[in-house]
């Protein structure tokens, strides 16, 4: 019995690697499309950030010119849990 069960889960794996790939959350893209699809008019170190809008983890507003006057490194990453 725990051998079929052990197969069972292991074949189940198998089609997971194989298929998750393929669906829209598995599947991240190259580096090369991702940034052909970033604008071409990216900030460069010590350019003026335009105007922008945030949330706190707590979805409360965070405005970025509150932080005027003070270095700042924001990052964005692409995660496949998007």
């Amino acid at each position: 019995m725990i051998r079929w069960i052990a197969t069972i889960l292991l074949a189940a794996g198998i089609v997971l690697v194989i298929a998750a790939p393929s669906t829209p959350i598995g599947r991240r893209g190259s580096e090369t499309a991702a940034r052909q699809e970033a604008p071409q008019s990216l900030l460069a170190i010590g350019d003026t950030v335009p105007p922008l809008a945030l949330q706190h983890l707590d979805g409360t507003p965070f405005d970025l010119s509150s932080l005027q006057g003070h270095r700042v490194l924001i990052t964005f990453e692409r995660s496949v849990d998007w």
